[in-house]
């Protein structure tokens, strides 16, 4: 064999090796095995202020007996991890801890996290004892089933820009994501981040509006997003987008479904003082903090066991599920007394979600037909399209409506009478319709316990006169 053979031998071994070492190698921030978890930390500078290169680790949470170390790469059965390393990072559009600091003790960090917060922007009394759990629960989100979403709501001078990028900060591993070009981009760094994900003027409408919808509907709980991807080979991809996530909107979501997963935060012009610009020392205060929850992180990851509370806690029982699945995660993390201003909340939640429910096109075709079958008539398509499009500029047609009634309601449509119209069956379907009387909040009366009133009612009783029916005051 010539020399020449012998060296092209040596670079294609070489080639071939670094190809197979190249294969065991995968770049994560965050790794759980069963006796370590990591988490991807960068330099301080980086973390602050600079935009030059950046060193990075991981820092390694012995899980048995509680001792931290750090290290540039992590190996585990013949997989090499290492940091993340990329623009994102560099360019601070991914914000990280530099390290893990002692926070004493929870009531401290809430404290804390207290004064830094509405420093900045102001927000409802009740949020200043709600939104410090939250951040709280952010931290340890993959422990929880499900996830509520926060969306600042307000005109243009309100702060509540302002108020997602401080509440942001502190977050786990906040990703600025207003500057993504495309929601493909979004549905990668949130894949593979899995931080808390920031949306600047979320507004409806727009070709990515729906695909947007469609993420963050997902990202609330452990569902995939499948995407069709590639160029020649086209491939469907499944991505896992389950993380915090803040966004920021002139109006509300007009889709009551995905609005009953958002806490809804009304800003107004501040009332009092607050900084123009963040500071230096707004960085730097921030910076400790997230070492901070770091920290609070790897100790109590492990200690979040919520077989106790799989049905849910007692005293939020007379919530609906949706409110519950809202709830319970800051509920979980807070004392009695945020607790007990938790529970007031989560009745003007109930309230609000119910009452949009009501007011939406499904819910006022369903009040008629509840008021029919109270008063024993049948509702015809004809009838609903009558009072659904009194007044409106674009009315809706029967068939419209028979599909609202089929597919979304869940009752079947018969033709009936000399007229031969379309009929909503309501045969037998009490239960159906105490069902949806509870979904759409409305106070379920049978036919027969109407009949039992009017009864009554009709009966002459000089003594003890019967005071008229809610219905009829």
């Amino acid at each position: 064999m010539s020399e020449f053979d012998e060296e092209m031998k040596k670079e294609l071994s070489s080639s071939n090796k670094k190809k197979k070492d190249d294969e065991n190698v995968k770049y994560v921030s965050y790794l759980s095995t069963e006796k370590y978890i990591l988490e991807q930390i960068v330099n301080a500078t980086h973390a602050t202020l600079t935009t030059d290169d950046s060193e990075t680790q991981f820092i390694v949470f012995d899980r048995s007996t509680g001792t931290i170390s750090r290290k540039d790469e992590f190996i585990d059965k013949d997989v090499i991890f290492r940091p993340i390393m990329n623009d994102l990072i560099t360019n601070k559009v991914i914000l990280l801890p530099s390290d893990i600091e002692e926070y004493g003790s929870v009531n401290k960090i809430i404290k804390q996290l207290k004064s830094f917060l509405f420093e900045y922007f102001e927000v409802p009394k009740f949020f200043e004892n709600f939104l410090p759990y939250l951040v709280m629960f952010y931290w340890v989100y993959e422990r929880f089933p499900f996830i509520p979403y926060v969306q600042f709501l307000g005109r243009t001078g309100t702060g509540k820009t302002t108020a997602m990028e401080v509440l942001g900060s502190v977050c786990y591993k906040p990703i600025d994501a207003s500057g993504a070009i495309t929601v493909a981009s979004i549905f990668r760094i949130a894949s593979q981040w899995k931080g808390t994900l920031m949306l600047d003027e979320f507004n409806p409408g727009g070709d990515s509006y729906k695909e947007m919808l469609a993420l963050l509907k997902s990202g609330v709980s452990n569902k995939a997003v499948l995407r069709v991807e590639g160029d020649k080979k086209k491939e469907v991809r499944a991505y896992m987008v389950k993380s915090p996530k803040l966004f920021t909107s002139e109006k509300p979501v007009n889709e009551a479904g995905f609005r009953s997963r958002i806490i809804e935060i009304m800003m107004e012009e501040n009332k009092r003082k607050v900084p123009l610009y963040r500071q230096h020392r707004f960085l730097e205060e921030a910076l400790h903090i997230r070492n901070k929850l770091l920290l609070w992180r790897l100790r109590n990851l492990d200690k979040i066991d919520l077989s106790s509370i799989e049905y849910g806690f007692k005293e939020l029982k007379c919530f609906n599920g949706r409110v519950q699945q809202v709830i319970t995660p800051v509920y979980f993390m807070a004392d009695d007394v945020a607790r007990k201003k938790i529970l007031n909340f989560a009745k003007e939640q109930q309230e609000e979600t119910l009452r949009e429910r009501r007011e939406s096109l499904d819910g006022r075709i369903f009040d008629y037909i509840y008021d029919a079958y109270i008063r024993k008539v049948e509702p015809t398509l004809n009838a609903i399209a009558e009072v659904i499009n009194k007044g409106v500029k674009f009315p809706l047609s029967e068939r419209k409506i028979g599909n609202i009634v089929r597919k979304i309601i869940g009752f079947d449509i018969k033709r009936a009478g000399h007229d031969n119209l379309s009929t909503v069956v309501l045969d037998k379907e009490e239960d159906k319709i105490k069902e949806l009387c509870a979904y759409y909040g409305i106070e379920f009366l049978s036919v027969a316990s109407v009949e039992s009133v009017a009864s009554v009612a009709n009966e002459p009783d000089d003594e003890n006169p019967l005071e008229a029916p809610f219905w009829n005051k």
